[in-house]
């Protein structure tokens, strides 16, 4: 069984393999649809392989459910998969863009996997210590990073979700 096996093995049981496929769909929401589109627009969250989508005015939400099918292909190409099955537009009021970011957001620490404050990296970085590869210990560190920042959002839109924190020692 090769690294790759067990951690595809270990991402599937957690329940990350699918939150990461979300994050990843939250996260290339720009790059698929453009920065015209983008600003118009904010990736809520998905749920049940559904990205629930912002809009900020009703001319704009009819103008995408005519770009739906065309969009779910471009998520599809770039993420190289069909996890996303269907779009839903909705109005709403969308988030002022980031120019003075509160004390917490500066805090956060941002990597190629998600946005987690210090000390959230800081007692990673000591769960994945004990490992003694060190590339393995790299892959875990970032698996734990997504999923800290996953969870987090989970649990800013869905209460009481409940989920367990990951388990490294069977892994060492």
């Amino acid at each position: 069984m090769s690294l790759g096996d067990v951690l595809e093995s270990f991402l599937s049981r957690s329940g990350l393999k699918r939150r990461i496929q979300e994050q990843k769909i939250l996260d290339s929401w720009e790059r698929v649809v453009g920065k015209a589109v983008a600003e118009r627009t904010e990736p809520i969250r998905v749920q049940n392989r559904v990205l629930q989508v912002k809009v900020d005015s009703s001319v704009w939400m009819q103008q995408l459910q005519f770009m739906k099918g065309l969009i779910i292909q471009k998520f599809q190409q770039q993420l190289r998969g069909n996890f996303l099955q269907d779009l839903r537009f909705f109005i709403g009021e969308l988030k002022p863009a980031a120019e003075g970011k509160s004390e917490e957001e500066g805090q956060r620490m941002k990597s190629p996997d998600g946005v987690v404050k210090e000390e959230e990296r800081r007692w990673i970085e000591k769960e994945v210590e004990g490992v003694r590869d060190p590339e393995m210990r790299e892959i875990l560190l970032r698996v734990y990073i997504k999923g800290q920042a996953v969870r987090r959002d989970y649990k800013n839109t869905i209460p009481d979700l409940n989920l367990k924190p990951m388990i490294t020692e069977d892994i060492r």
